[in-house]
């Protein structure tokens, strides 16, 4: 079943378990990633890395594993079997124990970065014409051309602002422009996928809006993905997990 849920190369959080099978408290979070399917329930997943250093898992140890997939947030429970090196890698063979359950976590691992786009604030004015010509009632012929034209006029105006972290289901950003929760953006994102530019157009939900208390004259605003497309989504959860693998070859050096 584990299969048909994740991929290859999909991150996967790590915690140790204690003998009755629960969270250990004083267990860190580790950071791993799917390499691949083996036989008998077994996987082959990256050991984990910190500051540059391999964090062995221990052999014949309990784990719980966090699945962050395009399907959703997944969890089971494995037994450490050993480690192995694979040319420059070291990776570690587990065996799956429990059937994979999806969880009401976090869905989407962020990615901490500055990246810059562009947003607009959805008025009610636009709203209200929307509607309006998808409806199709216009009081005269020419009324369709107008609402067309004042259209064009609210989507040249934009504003620019800088991602301070980033999701498949939203993202933080940073601007000079006071929102609030409840209001309505619609972000541009531009990002490279396997050398081909990516251009998504993203309606958002403002959730929260606060004063940076460090910067004078700037907000930060934490949104979430109201309308965007599946493919679109897949492929930016794609490039985000390539600037983690990223981040993580440079920790190596």
């Amino acid at each position: 079943m584990l299969r048909e849920l994740v991929n290859i190369g999909d991150r996967i959080e790590i915690k140790q378990l204690d003998q009755k099978g629960e969270l250990m408290k004083s267990s860190k979070t580790l950071v791993s990633q799917m390499v691949d399917f083996l036989e008998d329930d077994k996987i082959s997943i990256a050991t984990p890395i910190k500051n540059g250093m391999f964090i062995l898992l221990e052999k014949w140890m309990n784990y719980r594993l966090y699945f962050y997939t395009i399907k959703g947030l997944y969890q089971c429970d494995c037994t450490m079997v050993q480690s192995y090196r694979e040319n420059k890698m070291v990776l570690a063979i587990v065996k799956v124990t429990s059937k994979p359950e999806k969880i009401q976590r976090r869905q989407y691992y962020r990615l901490e970065c500055l990246h810059e786009i562009e947003y607009r604030k959805i008025t009610e004015e636009e709203v209200q014409l929307e509607e309006k010509l998808l409806a199709g009632d216009f009081a005269h012929p020419d009324e369709k051309a107008t609402i067309r034209k004042n259209l064009a006029n609210l989507n040249k105006e934009w504003n620019h602002a800088v991602i301070t972290d980033l999701s498949g289901g939203g993202c933080r950003f940073n601007s000079e422009e006071k929102l609030k929760s409840g209001d309505k953006v619609r972000i541009r994102l531009d990002f490279v996928l396997k050398n081909e530019l990516k251009k998504l157009d993203i309606i958002s939900d403002i959730i929260s809006s606060q004063k940076k208390i460090d910067r004078a004259g700037v907000y930060e605003h934490r949104t979430e993905f109201y309308d965007i497309m599946q493919n679109d989504r897949e492929d930016l959860i794609k490039y985000i997990f390539e600037q983690e693998r990223k981040l993580r070859r440079n920790e190596k050096k």
